[in-house]
């Protein structure tokens, strides 16, 4: 037994035919129809979906809140109902094909999952007594979202079951019936449905009736019952006779439907003229076009929300094409186009053309225009609605060919994509335009503020606008929101935390909502008919830096079909390629839509997780790897890609493990570069939870980075963990490393005999598991402990010795790091000839080696050697340059060494007033990494500065800080120099506030220090001068007295 059917001649070209009565929402006669007609349903899994279904109606009608929400998840139910009905008309279980029974199949798996949301919110608000009203309204808003959610999910389901339902070739049918379809959907279907285009008010045939009729189907309910009663009776006669009634009844509800009942189209009136920014020079690249010729065609293109109607207004409103066209000027709505008759309507109404009857309605608009002695101008507005009508692209390409031949005329379409309609049949004015691109930072904001005042020169604006891509739908939303009271960091924080979903209204359509607007895009019609398009779309979302195109077989194996669906994407504007074509891009709004609605499958996902783990993996590369900057190169370009990933990964993955050994990996390329802490963060995290063998690695990857940013005790506690952890579980050789690492913590906090245990510990270790490189290292660190205590022969013999061991070893920076601290023990003997040679064989070496660290290290030895030479042009420009190494890796102490040394350089050069910024940066950095020592440099640097100026008692109080702090460090050699120059500028302060005895005392102590230097001769020279002076200023004083 078949489905009922309507016989040939009043069956349109598609599922756009199908009658929906969502008008019957509130009326008891749409559900009686359908239930009789379940009851006439002979196929097992039809009736199942149908049933489903009609629960869902049920239920909707029964809930008592959201009733505007409710109305709207009918009237789509309804609309699908008819919609599967009619698809299945007149064939029976055996005649249906696969791919139609998949459809339904499809279908049926939607209603069922909206009817489970429905009971959900129907337990929630349908009790009462005590309590029950609370709940209600407590529940109110996640009602309201799982409606609306129900919604989207059917408006989506219409559109696929159009994708799935269709067979592979769709033929043309006559305009007559397209028309027909065309009156129906426009009068009857649900705002906002998707592929299923609402006509607005619009038909496309008038009849002898001149007045719409609100209570149309009502007045047939009478006529519509007795042919059901009719039917069910022929029923019982046999299979002829029910399928004989069920058509009757179809024709019935056909025939009222599209009765004829003149609907109103939509209006032509170009609309206002509109404030644009930023496209001023797009714009009169169009005007050029237009005036290039007689008869021009210009297509502007771009993805949905770029701006494309507004810069056709504004150029249609420019007074160069007024005073070309005059009033000739036509906007024809195409967004209202769901048919070609339609279409040709509103281009008739747009000429001004008389209602006719004709079948041949285009033959009039044609002759119209030939016979026209003025130039006309149409503004084809949202034309992508009218080509992706399935099956019609030749009729429509056909009818734009044919108005492209009229030498009076010019057109413009918008459209969203990239690729110009017709171009096999349209000669499209060159040169042709570029799709329309995201807005520059100045125009985006200057069209925020116009909307939004208050918002100027709010300092996180910017900041807004690239999280939205400077999209300019994304910005008039946004600053709608502002306009009304919402701060920018408040807006930036619900971004972050809503996404599209800020920018998307209640019942708004594609101007007013950013879901409506991207939601369009991805159901044009080349996107739902590739099974690999949105499942690619998927992957690319979880891209934010982009998809390398070379990488896309690695990232997305499974999607085999990627090409293709790439061109479809990059076509509709969904996806967009780099100026190089190496990499494709995805639009922040776009990127979060797709995120929200189309979340990735977990086998994709894991696909493109393991591509992404194993190229986080060569981040192990090392100083002295042949393939060090291909690698770096590599990761740099990838590295928003691997930060979302991981982080992601480490978040919500079953399985962490792979996750957590990309994070370690990723870390060690990051410590090369730009050292940061939040991924080994996350990391340890997951690691704990885990219960992971991992975690003694985490930590020490870790306690690294923080021992490079100068965080000494949060390293230490890091790393004193993994080194237990590592001897727990047999790791020796990793062990030693994070006790090698804790004594370059103590060096760096001046704790040497600790310090010197900790590295004897740790080459203990080495030794006894044959690491001969980390032995060596350990020799190295131990010659830097003792250059630190100013032990200098010592510490020769020790760098030496680890030098030699590094370079048998061919152990990449080893070499370098022993011949710049060599370099470092030179210059504080005075050897500044072998201190520089010895400085620049590092600085050669660590070039090569891509080491921005070392290279940074040297440049600032090479600043002292400088500076105690006197050469302070030379100096200032290698400290320069060693800050801004520091700079690029995040070390404050590197930079504030820098800045110090600068300092002293600016007072040798009698630039005063220069020196208190770099001072007082200094100093805070030094406070902020818990550095004693170089707070107390900082502080002497700035009292010398003061004492300079002539600011005594600013001196003065700088200087007795700076002392009080060296008292409380071990200073070492390097510190008992610097407190020797703290005294010798506080001798000087003494002696001009007439402290003399003070003055004295300081000064020989400071003579002291200076005597065990050669190259400090000449501050003890200076020393004994003050001496000298203090003596006999107090004689003359007492003498005075």
């Amino acid at each position: 037994m078949g489905i009922f059917s309507v016989s040939k001649s009043s069956r349109s070209s598609s599922s756009t035919q199908s009658v929906t009565v969502a008008t019957l929402g509130g009326a008891q006669v749409s559900l009686t129809l359908l239930e009789k007609l379940l009851d006439g349903t002979p196929i097992p899994f039809v009736k199942g979906a149908v049933g489903t279904a009609l629960e869902v109606i049920k239920l909707a009608k029964a809930i008592q809140s959201d009733k505007e929400d409710c109305d709207n998840l009918i009237k789509r139910t309804t609309s699908l109902l008819i919609i599967i009905l009619d698809s299945l008309k007149g064939k029976t279980e055996e005649e249906i094909p696969s791919h139609l029974k998949d459809a339904v199949e499809r279908l049926s798996t939607n209603f069922h999952e909206v009817l489970n949301e429905l009971k959900i919110i129907d337990k929630r608000v349908g009790k009462r007594g005590a309590g029950g009203i609370t709940k209600a309204i407590l529940y109110h808003f996640d009602n309201t979202e799982k409606l609306k959610g129900c919604s989207s999910k059917l408006e989506w389901a219409i559109a696929e079951f159009e994708a799935r339902s269709r067979p592979p070739h769709v033929t043309y049918h006559c305009l007559w019936d397209s028309c027909a379809v065309g009156d129906i959907q426009s009068r009857f279907m649900p705002k906002g449905s998707g592929t299923l285009r609402r006509a607005a008010q619009g038909g496309a045939r008038k009849s002898d009736c001149n007045q719409g009729r609100p209570g149309l189907l009502q007045e047939g309910q009478a006529k519509i019952e007795a042919k059901i009663e009719d039917g069910q009776t022929k029923i019982q006669d046999g299979q002829a006779k029910l399928q004989e009634g069920l058509d009757e009844i179809w024709d019935v509800v056909k025939d009222k439907i599209s009765g004829g009942t003149p609907l109103s189209l939509p209006s032509t009136v170009m609309p206002a003229n509109p404030r644009i920014f930023g496209r001023q020079m797009y714009i009169n690249k169009v005007i050029q076009l237009i005036f290039s010729a007689t008869s021009t065609r210009v297509a502007i293109l771009g993805s949905g929300g770029m701006g494309k109607t507004s810069v056709a207004l504004k150029t249609v409103h420019d007074s160069r094409i007024i005073e070309r066209f005059g009033i000739n000027r036509r906007w024809v709505p195409c967004e209202q186009a769901t048919s070609v008759p339609l279409f040709f309507e509103l281009i008739a109404k747009s000429l001004g053309l008389s209602p006719s009857t004709s079948n041949d309605r285009f033959s009039e608009i044609v002759a119209a225009l030939e016979k026209s002695d003025t130039l006309q101008f149409v503004l084809f507005d949202n034309f992508e609605t009218i080509w992706d009508i399935e099956g019609e692209q030749s009729v429509i390409a056909n009818i734009l060919s044919r108005l492209a031949s009229i030498p009076s005329v010019s057109f413009i379409i918008t459209m969203r994509g990239i690729q110009h309609p017709a171009s096999d049949l349209i000669d499209w004015t060159s040169p042709r335009l570029p799709p329309l691109t995201p807005l520059e930072m100045d125009p985006a904001q200057e069209a925020f503020v116009r909307i939004s005042p208050d918002s100027e020169g709010d300092p996180h604006l910017p900041e807004l606008l690239r999280e939205l891509d400077c999209m300019p739908l994304a910005i008039t939303l946004m600053a709608k929101l502002a306009e009304v009271g919402e701060t920018i960091m408040g807006l930036l924080s619900q971004w972050r935390r809503e996404q599209v979903k800020l920018l998307s209204q209640p019942g708004g359509d594609r101007t007013s909502s950013i879901e409506v607007s991207i939601r369009l895009s991805l159901m044009s019609s080349p996107v739902r008919m590739n099974e690999d398009a949105i499942p690619l779309l998927s992957v690319l979302a979880r891209l934010p830096g982009g998809a390398s195109l070379a990488q896309l077989p690695t990232i997305c194996p499974s999607i085999t079909g990627w090409k293709a669906a790439l061109r479809i994407l990059r076509t509709a504007a969904l996806v967009y390629d780099s100026p190089d074509k190496t990499v494709v891009h995805m639009l922040s709004p776009i990127r979060a839509y797709v995120l929200l609605h189309h979340p990735i499958a977990d086998g994709p996902l894991q696909d493109l997780r393991n591509a992404y783990y194993q190229l986080a993996d060569k981040g192990y590369t090392y100083h002295g790897d042949p393939n060090l900057d291909d690698v770096l190169a590599e990761l740099s370009k990838e590295e928003i890609n691997l930060d979302t990933i991981i982080l992601d990964a480490l978040r919500s993955a079953d399985n962490k493990e792979g996750a957590i050994s990309a994070a370690t990996g990723y870390s060690s390329y990051l410590n090369l570069t730009q050292p940061r802490v939040n991924i080994m963060e996350e990391a340890i995290r997951a690691a704990r939870g885990t219960g992971s063998t991992q975690l003694a690695s985490c930590l020490n990857r870790y306690g690294d980075i923080l021992r490079f940013q100068s965080q000494y005790d949060a390293a230490s506690v890091a790393l004193e963990e993994a080194a237990q952890r590592h001897l727990r579980m047999g790791y020796i050789s990793r062990a030693a490393y994070s006790l090698w690492s804790i004594g370059d913590i103590l060096l760096d906090q001046n704790v040497f005999d600790e310090a010197c245990s900790k590295v004897e510990e740790a080459r203990r270790l080495f030794i006894e598991v044959d690491d001969l490189v980390g032995a060596a290292d350990s020799l190295f660190l131990l010659g830097n402990i003792y250059e630190a205590q100013g032990k200098f022969d010592i510490a020769i013999s020790t760098l030496e010795e680890s030098r030699s061991q590094f370079t048998q070893l061919g152990a990449g920076l080893g070499p370098a790091n022993c011949l710049r601290l060599l370099g470092t023990v030179y210059c504080a003997q005075g050897q500044y000839e072998a201190a520089f040679s010895a400085a620049t064989e590092a600085k050669l070496a660590y070039t090569e080696l891509r080491s921005l660290r070392g290279t940074a290290h040297t440049l600032l030895l090479m600043g002292d050697i400088h500076f105690d030479q006197g050469q302070y042009s030379e100096a200032y420009s290698a400290a320069e340059e060693a800050r801004s190494g520091y700079s690029g890796l995040g070390d404050k102490l590197g930079i504030a060494g820098s800045l110090t040394l600068m300092g002293n350089i600016l007072i040798k050069q009698g630039r005063y007033d220069e020196v208190h910024p770099f001072a007082e940066d200094a100093k805070n950095m030094y406070i902020t990494a818990g550095d004693l020592l170089g707070i107390a440099d900082s502080l002497t640097l700035i009292g010398d500065a003061y004492l300079y100026q002539g600011k005594i008692d600013m001196a003065y109080s700088a200087l007795q800080e700076a002392k009080s702090r060296f008292t409380q460090c071990n200073c070492g050699w390097y510190g008992s120099m610097r407190l020797a120059d703290c005294n010798r500028a506080l001798g000087k302060t003494y002696r001009l506030r007439g402290q003399y005895d003070n003055a004295i005392k300081v000064l020989q102590d400071a003579r002291t220090v200076y005597s065990t230097q050669s190259r400090k001769k000449s501050y003890a020279d200076e020393c004994t001068e003050e001496i000298e002076l203090a003596l006999k200023e107090r004689d003359n004083h007492e003498n005075v007295d």
